[in-house]
């Protein structure tokens, strides 16, 4: 993160729905973090779950936007869903470099999808590309348990005044663990509850539910309720 660059997050996910923990996450990282803007980047197919139906890409982009649109500092990029197929995360990450070059661009990612960083496209083009968040997750240490082979080294703190841990990567990137809460809340424990018929209430955001019910989402049509 540069000293006289203004930095700003890419978090990336199915959002299927876009919920609450989603949303007090984006808000978490850019108040730890001091960031002017954390960009939410609703995946048109991510990769790593091939075999998962995903509900269509013009409702996940409409619940996210429809969820943060008053709110500062956290906006919605369809730059994913634009491109179709595959999202690549490295992909993302040079075309945000290329948009806007003065930026020191930062990639949120979860505890959990670390340790298994090494089954991504290019891997190590994505750690040597930007700084790192992780998010904690329910059940993963906070520690970060890189996958075999990956080595990083524990810094002292940084000029940045914030709680966590901070790691150096091999290409010299940082791995920030900023200290978060976390919010046990599953966009598939959500889409069953719509299709048993039970309230979602307190789980996303008022407008994300409306949207729900005025689309007709997840009531039951294919897999886990998707249409």
């Amino acid at each position: 993160m540069g000293a006289n660059r203004p930095s700003a997050a890419l978090f990336g996910g199915t959002f299927d729905p876009f919920h609450n923990g989603h949303l007090r996450m984006a808000i978490e990282v850019r108040e730890a973090l001091s960031l002017p803007r954390v960009v939410l980047l609703p995946a048109h197919y991510p990769p790593h779950k091939p075999r998962q139906p995903v509900s269509e890409a013009r409702h996940r982009l409409a619940m996210a936007s429809a969820a943060v649109a008053r709110l500062p500092g956290i906006t919605v990029s369809d730059r994913e869903i634009r491109q179709e197929g595959l999202s690549y995360s490295l992909t993302t990450v040079r075309d945000f470099h290329r948009a806007e070059p003065g930026v020191d661009w930062i990639f949120v990612m979860g505890a959990d999808s670390f340790g298994e960083i090494s089954t991504w496209h290019r891997y190590e083009e994505l750690l040597a590309a930007c700084d790192i968040v992780l998010l904690p997750r329910h059940g993963t240490p906070r520690k970060p348990a890189p996958p075999l082979g990956l080595r990083i080294e524990k810094e002292e703190p940084h000029c940045y005044s914030w709680k966590g841990e901070s790691y150096r990567l091999p290409g010299g990137r940082r791995l920030l663990c900023p200290a978060l809460p976390i919010l046990d809340i599953s966009s598939r424990s959500i889409r069953e509850k719509v299709r048993n018929g039970k309230s979602i209430r307190g789980l996303v955001p008022p407008e994300v539910e409306e949207y729900i019910a005025e689309h007709g989402l997840y009531l039951g049509a294919g897999e886990e309720g998707r249409p």
